[in-house]
């Protein structure tokens, strides 16, 4: 769909199976290694995001779900886990109807050729749902 802004600009594509990645990382690295926490957090997005992660933007999003209240508030109204509540964001985020603004914010959006879209068949932002984080 190609969003706008600076945290589309950084696409990721890990190529191979789960376990076929996290053996080359495992044995690279050790299984242990920062390497391959990273990489399970790539192979996480990929299950929500599909073969092509934003990976500035997905990043951003959980640095915003840890500096605010959005996934516990979203927990507590699902009557689910937080980490459920996470993933749900994620996948609104995958879908274009979450997006990353150039300042570090988060708003939902109509994705361009949507009835809520820009007549210009633009991305529209609608409305801010949190600030960038503190730091």
């Amino acid at each position: 769909m190609k969003p706008p802004g600076v945290f589309y600009e950084d696409w990721e594509r890990p190529v191979g199976s789960d376990n076929e990645v996290m053996s080359k990382i495992a044995t690279a690295f050790g299984p242990e290694s920062g390497e391959a926490r990273t990489m399970q957090l790539l192979l996480d997005y990929r299950r929500i995001y599909g073969p092509n992660i934003p990976l500035g933007a997905a990043g951003h999003l959980d640095l915003i779900l840890e500096d605010t209240s959005l996934a516990t508030d979203l927990a507590e109204s699902m009557g689910s886990a937080q980490t459920e509540a996470r993933d749900t964001l994620h996948s609104l985020h995958a879908q274009g109807l979450l997006l990353i603004a150039d300042d570090g914010s988060l708003w939902t959006t109509a994705p361009p050729g949507t009835p809520l879209s820009a007549t210009d068949d633009q991305w529209t932002f609608v409305e801010k749902k949190a600030d960038a984080p503190v730091d």
